[in-house]
């Protein structure tokens, strides 16, 4: 279907105003109704060929199927970041050489495009456009349809398109992180994210490698002849204990539907858990996964390069407003670990309920495995106290806050008298915290 551009219709409209006041002044002003008729058939000339010239330039317009669409996309999304999308329209012999074009992409919930829609001239055969696109969700994204407008030749008509161009485009957590990690790891500069070295105990009889001296090395590490042949520090690199099993076991239940600013606190746990399974492959330990809510969602054995299987099940994972069954995900545990592994549970306790289950089923594991918990505390509630109160309201309300955090610090004390190591953090300080104790883990060979 065609329709009118601004270009038509301003015009139309000024004319049509002009003869309404000239066809008025003729027929009311005695003297001039002899001009009357005449005038009248002028004006619906005029109004006739600027309708036929309309008709006339909406057939410049190229057909439907002169298109054809390809569309580019990285290989792999990474949740909040931007990446490239091309478009590539194929466009056959039209009556224009090169006509104005409007182009827009398939939008989404929780995605910003940037550099579209786009708006220029094609000409024939291939024209290359591309743009960005943030997507700030984990998931399955179906590109489906790409929205072409064309103009005519003078612009007087324009006619949209919808060309088919399927894409399914998989966003997965944030994978930055983990290239960062590696990054800093290679170059010895973790202390940039935040992880500190730990002195291992009784682990420094098995060498794995020479590498530069950072500031962060102990001296008696220092291999002097190295040093002397490189003219530089160098130090000697101990491994730690390998071949272990860790296990993540993320809750998905109502009490991770919570979000902050940037993201939910699902997002937290998954971002974290691909984090240390990167750490955790780099000492060549067993990384598995298994994710629930009212059932088991997901699972993953522990086995060696596992990320690759643990970001496909974990990339479309939401938390629902279920409540989690703790019971089932250990029962399920219980049939499928026989080796001694270090189990962490990522989840939020606001409630006895949740704070009885956890301390019920981590406290009888605590003989056969290593249970970890990992609670992520609200911020809102942490930052809450940061100030005096200024209010009765205030003060009432910190004074909430307070009982809060001292019936978390008693919930923590009781794991810990039951041999679950605990860690209380932030969504934002989460991975960090949870690779040094990863780190402290296997450098006390606890686990």
């Amino acid at each position: 279907m065609f329709y009118p551009t601004n270009r038509f219709w301003y015009p139309l409209l000024i004319l049509a105003a002009l003869s309404a006041t000239t066809a008025g002044v003729l027929y009311f002003i005695p003297s001039f109704r002899i001009y009357y008729d005449p005038a009248r058939l002028v004006i619906l000339g005029s109004l006739s060929f600027w309708a036929l010239l309309g008709i006339l330039d909406a057939i410049t317009i190229p057909r439907k199927k002169r298109f054809y669409v390809e569309r580019k996309t990285d290989r792999i999304f990474s949740q909040g970041f931007r990446h490239h999308v091309t478009l590539d329209v194929h466009v056959k012999r039209t009556i224009q050489g090169r006509f104005r074009v409007k182009v827009a992409d398939h939008e989404f919930d929780r995605a910003k495009q940037y550099g579209m829609p786009f708006t220029g001239r094609f000409r024939r055969g291939i024209n290359s456009l591309s743009y960005r696109i943030r997507i700030s969700k984990r998931g399955l994204y179906p590109f489906r349809h790409v929205y072409l407008t064309c103009y005519s030749l003078i612009g007087l008509m324009r006619k949209i398109h919808v060309l088919p161009c399927e894409t399914d485009v998989r966003v997965y957590p944030d994978l930055k992180a983990i290239s960062r990690y590696l990054l800093l790891a290679r170059k010895s500069h973790l202390g940039l994210m935040g992880v500190r070295k730990f002195r291992r105990r009784g682990g420094d009889q098995e060498f794995e490698r020479l590498r530069d001296y950072t500031r962060d090395d102990e001296f008696r590490h220092i291999d002097w002849k190295a040093t002397a042949r490189n003219q530089r520090l160098i130090v000697r690199e101990y491994e730690m204990n390998r071949n272990q099993s860790v296990l993540f076991l993320v809750d998905c239940g109502r009490t991770m539907t919570a979000m902050d600013d940037a993201q939910s606190y699902l997002d937290y746990a998954i971002n974290g858990s691909l984090l240390l399974s990167a750490v955790a492959e780099r000492q060549q330990d067993r990384v598995g996964f298994l994710a629930f809510s009212n059932r088991v969602l997901r699972y993953v054995k522990p086995a060696r390069n596992s990320r690759e299987r643990i970001i496909q099940a974990a990339y479309d994972l939401e938390a629902d407003y279920t409540e989690s069954d703790y019971e089932g995900a250990f029962r399920f545990l219980n049939t499928v670990l026989r080796k001694r592994t270090l189990l962490i549970l990522l989840t939020t306790i606001i409630d006895d309920r949740t704070a009885d289950m956890v301390h019920a089923y981590l406290g009888t594991l605590s003989g056969k495995h290593l249970p970890f918990a990992v609670m992520l505390n609200p911020p809102d509630l942490h930052h809450s106290l940061d100030k005096p109160p200024s209010t009765l309201d205030e003060a009432f309300f910190q004074s909430n806050v307070a009982d809060y955090l001292l019936w978390k610090a008693e919930l923590q004390q009781k794991l810990k008298n039951r041999g679950v190591l605990v860690m209380d953090t932030l969504p934002e300080d989460l991975n960090a915290g949870i690779i040094n104790e990863y780190l402290r883990i296997k450098a006390r060979n606890l686990l």
